[in-house]
């Protein structure tokens, strides 16, 4: 024998035996459990094997002896390759995830629920047969879709709310009414509707619905943004409440003037009055839907078949609901028809049936719809007609207003300008008949330069607005006259133009007026001009005399004296200069010259000189052209002098007047190619002017100069220039850090002869 020491560690060969025995024991006990289970147990390897499949797995799976262990299950199943199922199988199988899948397996007709686990050789699946589970679902899914059809079909709204008060369902009509606040599903309902506050009625009957489980019916008025009456049937159900409502703002305010019975009425037409029905199309039997409401003014038990039906629809509508039958069996479609039944109480009742041929092996079984109480909307179409009623009453007044408006209102084809429509004043005006006007076109009656260039444009999307016209119409010739006139495009549904408006104001009076107002302001100017000339003659003045003093104090008259007479005939010079301007500014120009923009800001420069010293103003004047300007030189010296005078009076402190020439090319909507001409700049540093200012710079009489001004200057100035075809423009700011104001005219070269000054 060894004389080794015994390992006591080394297990016992007994206890051996009995540990296997004991594993073996719980693996039979395992296996018997697993095949008595009443689900399916499957077992693959990594091959795909099957290794064990319980008596409930090979039922389901029809699974046969040479299946298990010799065949792998992409063999057995290969409908399940490339499907939803290979892809779970395999991901459990890589990744050792367990999974769940619900699939049908097409050969065996089956829906299987599968539990997915991995294994230490593979994979096992636990499985059961959930098809009749799949089918009621699918039966339930197929009632939901009869009853949206339904609540898609009735007149009264329909929404639903969880209990979390989250809009969860809205019919057509609902989303109809509740347009304004946009997608509402899936939104809180007391935030988007905040004015149903905790204490309305809102919260009361939705809250008694939704936590009592009590059904309620109100009505109540939602304000801002709907404006509106609702009549609401609330109803309680497992997931919340479903809310009925409709539109009752145009009843109640017809309220006042219904009797007791029409107010009975108003009561019941707050339900739900639509009924479904199924007819029989071999026995006429009529089957009524649960819950429909007898909307044909008979309890529905009252009509069993067809024939009772036919007994209460008045007489005149047989013809068409046998038409109606018979187009709804031939076509198979919806046939939607409109009809009256007489009810128990012998009212006349509007109605709107919805139905549809149900076929079977191309042949009727059965016609199935539902039945709308349409009076409201019949009495809403009776309320569209009396307003149409009053809108042609509308209409008349306006024609009226047209035909004797103060100013004269035409119509024109967009084509050839021709006139379709004249009012009386426009007839005045233009001094012909009716008759002798409508039909011609606009050049024939009024040729005056430019209107058919206006025309075009306003037919082409542009309207002109306050345009000014002036000349001759040949109906009352040697009367030179000005309008004032307006033309826009009248559009078609499609955004074609269908005519073209026109809007006619004589201003032939006015006009004179302005033309004296003028008159008046030339003058104006010339004495404010003759006050600065005096002012820089006396300086001159006084020193000749002193010098002629100095002079004749000196008998012998000393050489140095000459020095004296030398100083005296220069400030003799300069009055003469001075004189020169004023009488060249003050004479009126019966022709257009050629000047430069030096020459007409220079002029109006000198006679501020002394001014412009005396009031601490710097001058910065650069000329950058030389070309000449055809233009009447005394009046646009007189618009320059007048914004040199407006800058000078801004700049009571001193600053800085910065005047600027150039060659310029102006674009706008009537040249849009440009055209050539100067533009004068004048820019001053003054206190500037207010937004309420700028925008009445140019009217007449409107002036920030108290006592000292007329209001007039840039108004005339302003017409000036556009009597030269020019164009003055402005800019100004009244900011504490950036202030001033800077003027822009612009002249354009004389591409055609300048018309004559007014006189």
């Amino acid at each position: 024998m060894s004389n080794a020491p015994l390992d006591n560690t080394a297990p016992h060969p007994e206890r051996r035996a009995q540990a296997r025995r004991g594993i073996d024991s719980e693996h039979d006990q395992l296996v018997h459990l697993l095949m008595r289970l009443p689900v399916g147990i499957l077992c693959m390897d990594r091959a795909w094997h099957i290794t064990f499949a319980n008596p409930e797995a090979i039922r389901l799976l029809r699974l046969t002896p040479e299946d298990i262990r010799s065949r792998n299950h992409w063999q057995i199943f290969p409908e399940k390759l490339g499907t939803e199922v290979e892809r779970v199988y395999r991901n459990v199988m890589q990744t050792g995830k367990p999974a769940y899948i619900e699939y049908h397996c097409t050969p065996l007709d089956l829906w299987l629920d599968t539990h997915v686990l991995p294994t230490a050789e593979g994979i096992a699946l636990s499985f059961s047969d959930i098809t009749d589970r799949k089918g009621a679902e699918l039966l339930r899914d197929a009632a939901s879709r009869r009853l949206h059809q339904v609540l898609e079909a009735t007149t009264d709204a329909v929404f639903s709310v969880n209990r979390d008060w989250n809009i969860t369902f809205l019919n057509r009509r609902a989303r109809e009414l509740l347009a304004i606040k946009g997608d509402l599903m899936g939104k809180h309902v007391w935030e988007e509707f905040p004015a149903a506050t905790p204490d309305s009625s809102y919260r009361y009957h939705f809250n008694r619905a939704m936590y009592q489980n009590l059904a309620a019916e109100f009505e109540d008025f939602y304000p801002e943004p709907l404006n509106l009456w609702f009549s609401f049937q609330v109803r309680p159900f497992d997931d919340g409440i479903v809310v009925f409502f409709r539109d009752t703002t145009a009843r109640r305010e017809a309220m006042a003037a219904l009797t007791r019975q029409q107010e009975l009425l108003s009561v019941v037409q707050q339900a739900s009055r639509v009924a479904t029905w199924d007819i029989d199309y071999a026995t006429g039997r009529i089957t009524f839907g649960a819950g429909s409401y007898p909307v044909f003014g008979h309890p529905l038990e009252s009509l069993p078949h067809f024939g009772a039906f036919k007994k209460i629809l008045v007489p005149e509508y047989l013809p068409i609901i046998a038409q109606c039958t018979k187009a709804a069996i031939e076509t198979g479609e919806l046939i939607v028809q409109e009809f009256q039944v007489r009810a128990a109480d012998d009212r006349v009742l509007w109605l709107e049936s919805r139905g549809q041929a149900i076929m079977e092996n191309g042949r009727p079984v059965s016609l199935r719809g539902i039945t709308i109480d349409i009076n409201a909307r019949k009495k809403d179409e009776q309320t569209l007609q009396h307003r149409q009623i009053e809108t042609e009453r509308q209409r008349a007044e306006l024609e009226t207003v047209y035909k004797t408006a103060p100013i004269g209102l035409s119509l024109f084809d967009p084509v050839e300008f021709r006139y379709l429509r004249v009012n009386d004043r426009q007839i005045e005006t233009i001094g012909l008949p009716r008759e002798e006007i409508l039909g011609r076109t606009i050049t024939e009656i009024a040729p005056l330069p430019g209107i058919r260039a206006l025309f075009e444009q306003a037919v082409s999307g542009h309207p002109i607005k306050n345009h000014l016209l002036e000349g001759e119409l040949p109906a009352r010739p040697g009367e030179h006259r000005f309008w004032n006139v307006s033309y826009s495009p009248v559009y078609n549904p499609d955004g074609t133009v269908a005519a073209m408006a026109a809007a006619v104001l004589e201003v032939t009076n006015q006009k004179k007026a302005e033309a004296a107002l003028i008159q008046s302001e030339k003058l104006a100017a010339v004495g404010r001009l003759a006050s600065s000339i005096s002012h820089e003659i006396n300086n001159p003045l006084e020193a000749i005399t002193n010098l002629l003093y100095l002079i004749g104090l000196d008998d012998e008259l000393p050489a140095g004296a000459k020095e004296y007479v030398h100083t005296a005939q220069n400030e003799l010079s300069r009055v003469c200069q001075i004189a020169t301007q004023t009488l060249r500014f003050h004479r009126q120009a019966v022709r257009a010259t050629s000047v430069t923009a030096a020459d007409l800001v220079d002029a109006v420069l000198k006679l501020y000189q002394g001014r412009l010293a005396n009031s601490g103003i710097t001058i910065e004047a650069c000329y950058a052209t030389a070309t000449p300007i055809l233009c009447f030189e005394n009046d646009i010296r007189q618009v320059l002098n007048n914004l040199i005078a407006n800058a000078i009076d801004a700049m009571r402190q001193g600053g800085r007047l910065v005047i600027r020439a150039h060659d310029a090319t102006q674009y706008s909507a009537a040249h849009p190619k440009g055209r050539k001409g100067i533009r004068i700049t004048i820019a001053d540093t003054g206190c500037g002017m207010s937004a309420t200012v700028r925008a009445r710079i140019f009217e007449p009489f409107y002036t920030t100069k108290d006592l000292n001004g007329t209001g007039l200057g840039l108004w005339i100035s302003d017409g000036i220039v556009k009597h030269h075809q020019g164009r003055l423009t402005f800019r100004s700011t009244a900011d504490t850090a950036y202030h001033g104001t800077i003027f822009c005219l612009f002249l354009p070269l004389a591409e055609t002869p300048v018309p004559e000054a007014a006189s």
